[in-house]
């Protein structure tokens, strides 16, 4: 499996960038020649009414015959990054898709038609919650910030469905991912919305954010949990490195920020504590990734936890 994922990297390198031996000019040597690398993708632009902007939205659906009750579906923030991914290792799961345990399912991107495949400003305000007090978020980029339930609105009320009118999914095995502030609004989905979706994937959330705000969140939403409360399920990974200054960081003026952080920390005591409250939470640390590399081996653990096959 490793040796797969390595070569499924390779390859999203090469798509994500153009590939090509250059001189002192910037051209390509006599020999080589610039050749697209294809991710299979539909792609659909949306304005929403609710966030006022266009989404992009890519989605990958199985060419197998869709099961009676539809294909469970993995929607994908950050999807300009994470859908060519994401649509490469279920690509190469599928090939031996018993052997991985899973099923197939549809994987649906959430990103922007932007150059920038992040789109800082846009995901800034779209994933992050709204608060009584936005002025020491600790977030220095000067981004708007707090539109995250008007971009979950935007999900709920028209992307959704839209994907039930054109595909055949499964209502009833939906997860969300998101990785970092798309990890804070996947937490927000939970605790605000937890009808939303069966499954929730946060990949190194930014718990820190607005002096934790979230937690706030986390213990209104505990506090009303009740019989009639969906049993949702809970995947939270992190970086071993995440909570450890690198070099760079330490040269960068960074350090004491990556510490404060408690990327690590923040995460396995939200694991321990909803798992307290009789949750399916789990916990996964990623040895040797930093903030950055952690989402690769996230989106890795996301479709096996989102197409798992159902046990017999």
């Amino acid at each position: 499996m490793m040796r797969k994922l390595i070569h499924s990297l390779i390859l999203f390198s090469i798509a994500m960038c153009q590939t090509h031996a250059d001189d002192a000019a910037g051209q390509p040597k006599e020999g080589w020649t610039d050749v697209p690398i294809r991710i299979p993708a539909r792609q659909l632009d949306i304005r929403s009414e609710n966030t006022g902007r266009t989404h992009r939205i890519f989605i990958h659906v199985p060419s197998t015959p869709a099961p009676a009750e539809g294909f469970p579906v993995l929607y994908l923030l950050d999807g300009n990054v994470t859908y060519p991914l994401a649509a490469l290792l279920q690509d190469g799961m599928v090939e031996r898709a018993a052997a991985h345990g899973i099923t197939p399912g549809i994987i649906v991107g959430i990103g922007y038609p932007s150059e920038d495949k992040i789109s800082p400003a846009f995901r800034t305000e779209d994933y992050t919650p709204p608060a009584a007090d936005l002025s020491a978020t600790g977030d220095g980029s000067g981004h708007p910030q707090g539109g995250a339930d008007r971009f979950l609105d935007f999900i709920e009320k028209e992307l959704k469905p839209r994907l039930a009118a054109d595909f055949h999914i499964d209502p009833k095995r939906q997860t969300l991912f998101g990785h970092s502030y798309g990890g804070l609004f996947t937490l927000h989905t939970l605790f605000t919305r937890p009808h939303a979706f069966q499954g929730y994937f946060a990949a190194s959330p930014s718990i820190w954010w607005n002096q934790r705000h979230i937690l706030t969140e986390k213990d209104a939403f505990l506090k009303a949990k009740d019989a009639t409360t969906p049993a949702a399920r809970l995947r939270l990974t992190v970086g071993s490195l995440e909570q450890t200054p690198s070099p760079a960081h330490q040269a960068g003026g960074r350090a004491g920020q990556v510490t404060d952080r408690r990327q690590v920390d923040n995460s396995r005591d939200l694991a321990k504590d909803l798992r307290t409250s009789g949750m399916d939470v789990e916990f996964l640390l990623l040895e040797n990734e930093n903030h950055g590399s952690a989402r690769t081996g996230a989106v890795n653990q996301a479709l096996r936890f989102a197409f798992a096959a159902p046990a017999r």
